[in-house]
């Protein structure tokens, strides 16, 4: 499903987005970017770039109000890193904004983590098992389906804490609709993953700020409002380590590694590796953001910066007594009837690789026809220039985005131009020192070609009057020199 793309009238070929998508999911076609859902991961990462705000995001505000209009039932499920995108001195505050939305009840989504918990830990107790990667983050879950489906068989086969949570109140709670609340937008995407429907819809923080703003409502200035759905279960689940630290309690021995890695191009990195099999019996967690959700890509303006959203959450959890939190932690009475099981498939994208003679044949059509010729600048977008002429040959990038070669054809046609015109074309440098003659102006004062550069104007009529006009930056119109 498609959630990110960009605006036609304000994409100004920057390439920004090119050069910073993880897995270049971006295409560019007739001088503009789109996005290409099947290689996209929805991490966000070319929103969060945009320099001319050139993109967009499908929203679920319409439909949350249409739902809340047709309900009075639909319940919120807020991820715990709100603690570090609002500013509020009670989390009964930030309910208490939701209620006044409309809400009929508001739950914080560490619940879900704490309801799939004892699965997690089930799957780090099986010793038949050696790597086991995390499944909480949709994000890493597409890029290991589209990107590395070699290393499906690590993903714990267990349902992320939004759709458990989501199941949770609706069979559990007895509550019609559910929406998620969090900084994420590859939530948008995971809802419609299984066709389950446990979560109606997403709303980013973002998104939540402006509806407040709208409404007139600032979650600072609320009165605090209690709400049983907040508990002290697994609130640490959005700082890095946070999945393990919620196990812990529930393992029979740490028998395995355990390793943390956030932000994409660690996790690449770190994938990369894991595919090669130097590692075994690995507890892995993976994040698709640096800072995990506490630096998601809809967090909105907070004005603090990832480190300290993240001593914000882990303030918030300590104050609900997440570090106390052992095997008889709250758990819902019936909750072992649900079923918190996924199955996850390969979904490989498919990059097609031209012969060596293909890649020259590209290469060439921009003036690269010797190694030394490919500057691997960057600026495209791409790494290298065999890269993009891998772009290329693949429909996902034009044959004119480089930018070394399109000023070299600029300067060739102004040569061409300069060389070609009938008008006498002196350049001078700031002494009024010839530094070049077009053909023209060598016919006009009759001299060998390259005769007169370095030497003085003046050597050729009185300059007094360019002299002039270069310093009081006038122009001398209707004089004429004999």
């Amino acid at each position: 499903m498609e959630v990110i793309n960009f605006s036609r009238a304000n994409c100004k070929n920057c390439y920004k987005c090119i050069r910073t998508c993880p897995v270049k999911a971006i295409r560019m076609k007739n001088n503009q970017a789109e996005i290409v859902e099947q290689r996209c991961i929805t991490c966000g990462t070319c929103l969060t770039v945009c320099p001319q705000n050139a993109k967009t995001v499908k929203s679920d505000v319409e439909k949350v109000k249409k739902l809340l209009s047709e309900n009075k039932d639909v319940a919120a499920s807020i991820a715990p890193s709100f603690a570090g995108a609002f500013y509020f001195q009670h989390y009964g505050q930030v309910v208490s904004a939701l209620k006044k939305l409309g809400f009929a009840a508001v739950y914080q989504t560490s619940m879900g983590a704490r309801l799939i918990a004892r699965d997690y830990a089930g799957h780090y107790n099986d010793k038949g098992k050696s790597n086991i990667i995390t499944t909480a983050c949709p994000a890493i879950n597409y890029l290991i389906q589209k990107y590395y489906p070699e290393l499906i068989n690590c993903m714990i086969p267990v349902v992320s804490p939004m759709v458990a949570h989501g199941r949770y109140l609706k069979k559990m709670k007895g509550h019609s609709k559910v929406v998620f609340i969090g900084p994420c937008l590859a939530k948008k995407s995971e809802i419609h993953d299984d066709n389950r429907h446990d979560v109606d819809a997403v709303l980013t923080f973002e998104e939540v700020k402006a509806w407040c703003s709208e409404q007139g409502i600032n979650p600072a200035l609320e009165d605090c409002v209690e709400e049983s759905g907040f508990s002290d279960d697994a609130n640490f689940y959005p700082v890095p380590g946070g999945t393990f630290k919620t196990i812990k309690p529930l393992l029979k021995e740490q028998w395995r590694r355990y390793i943390s890695v956030d932000g994409l191009e660690s996790c690449m990195e770190f994938l990369e590796e894991l595919k090669k099999g130097r590692l075994k019996n690995t507890w892995i967690e993976m994040n698709a953001c640096h800072g995990s959700c506490s630096n998601g890509p809809a967090v909105g303006s907070t004005g603090r910066g990832v480190f300290e959203r993240l001593e914000c959450i882990k303030d918030f959890a300590l104050s609900m007594g997440s570090e106390s939190m052992d095997d008889s932690g709250l758990l819902p009475e019936g909750y072992h009837d649900l079923d918190f099981s996924r199955h996850f498939s390969a979904m490989k994208v498919e990059i097609k690789y031209p012969s060596e003679d293909e890649i020259k044949d590209i290469l060439a059509k921009i003036g690269k026809y010797a190694p030394e010729h490919e500057l691997n600048c960057g600026a495209c977008g791409y790494n290298s220039c065999r890269e993009k002429a891998i772009a290329v040959y693949n429909g996902m990038a034009e044959i004119h985005m480089c930018m070394p070669y399109m000023r070299s054809r600029a300067e060739s046609l102004s040569n061409l131009i300069i060389e070609s015109t009938p008008n006498a074309i002196i350049a001078v440098d700031e002494d009024m020192k010839i530094q070049e003659m077009n053909p023209a102006a060598e016919y006009m004062f009759q001299i060998p070609k390259g005769s007169f550069n370095h030497k003085p104007l003046n050597c050729l009529f009185n300059d007094d009057d360019f002299r002039l006009v270069g310093q009081t930056r006038k122009n001398i119109i209707n004089k004429k020199h004999s």
